[in-house]
């Protein structure tokens, strides 16, 4: 008998070539694996660096391009008598830092404040859009003011009604509907809002205005924002807006904030002559231009096989994790 012709099976050598063979596939499709899944961590994370990093930076240039703005109404910081501002500085939530539109710069900073040593800025303006005004007409003592939008304010909104010559400041204490062209009612009495109005020249109401507002004359809605670096609902750096006293998360994922301030010193144009820190602003009204410097960080806490090098502020620093860091800078010019 043949025995040879009688095996069956694989040997014992030949098994562990199979399985050296086998662990070299398997060691390289893991390396591919691994390989694939480095690139996919790091693609996502530039892509939410970049996402987050523009869209905050959308959103704090629209602001800043408002700041200042007061429709047609001529602000002069040097002489604002032709400005009266109607909240109540008496009122409840009254807030100066807020509220005072005639008596506080259209932008403000403060320095290191925030959190990673951040900075803050508010911004003091009008908010896009605005309502023409339409018959019947106030009088300086009449609480109505009757407007072509019917959906453009909300109670409680404070509002700037101007001609071009003058302008009056108050906060909205109810509205309602109209008819024809006046699609919306604008009432302005004390209220109890938050501050409510007060009027500034001794009329025995509340909702005394400057003069009477004619087809000349539009209304826009007033804001005062904050921006600030402040800790998000996931634990970590993320850009707060705050509008009056509504302070909400915006962008998270953005570790530190900078803000230099273009100061123009000549009388003759706008171009800034330097670009300071707050601190060393010595009138925010010669502030011309804002440059804003975020610095935004990736989700992922293992992007890198060692600690990432950047340049930030002026500075080379090395990230204590491995985390991806990409800085986002841009200048704004306050137009108005």
């Amino acid at each position: 008998m043949n025995i040879s012709a009688q095996q069956k099976g694989i040997s014992l050598v030949e098994i562990l070539v199979a399985m050296v063979i086998s662990i070299f596939l398997l060691g390289g499709v893991i390396q591919v694996y691994i390989g694939n899944k480095a690139t996919y961590n790091f693609s996502e994370a530039i892509s939410r660096i970049q996402e987050n990093g523009r869209f905050a930076m959308d959103i704090i240039t629209r602001d800043l391009r408002m700041a200042g703005f007061w429709g047609c109404a001529t602000f002069d910081p040097t002489d604002t008598t032709n400005m009266v501002n109607n909240l109540n500085p008496n009122g409840s939530g009254y807030d100066q830092n807020l509220h005072d539109f005639v008596g506080q710069p259209p932008v403000q900073g403060a320095e290191n404040n925030g959190m990673n040593g951040s900075d803050t800025i508010t911004i003091r303006g009008a908010a896009p859009g605005q309502a023409s005004i339409v018959p019947p007409y106030n009088s300086p003592t009449s609480a109505n003011i009757f407007a072509n939008v019917g959906d453009f304010l909300q109670v409680d909104d404070v509002v700037l009604l101007t001609n071009c010559k003058g302008a009056d400041i108050f906060q909205v204490s109810n509205i309602t509907a109209g008819s024809g062209a006046a699609k919306l009612s604008v009432v302005h009495n004390t209220g109890a809002g938050t501050p409510g109005n007060y009027n500034p020249g001794g009329c025995n109401s509340g909702h005394c205005l400057s003069q009477t507002y004619g087809n000349d004359a539009s209304i826009l809605k007033l804001q005062t924002i904050i921006y600030s670096i402040a800790t998000g609902a996931d634990g970590e750096a993320s850009l707060f807006r705050a509008k009056f006293a509504n302070n909400a998360e915006l962008v998270d994922g953005i570790e530190q904030m900078q803000i230099l301030y273009g100061v123009n010193t000549d009388t003759d144009n706008t171009t800034p002559n330097q670009y300071v820190t707050s601190n060393n602003v010595a009138d925010w009204n010669t502030v011309t231009a804002v440059r804003v410097m975020l610095l935004v960080v990736s989700p992922e806490n293992v992007v890198f096989e060692s600690d990432q090098t950047y340049r930030y502020n002026g500075q080379n620093i090395t990230s204590n994790d491995r985390r991806l860091r990409q800085v986002f800078s841009t200048t704004i010019a306050l137009r108005n």
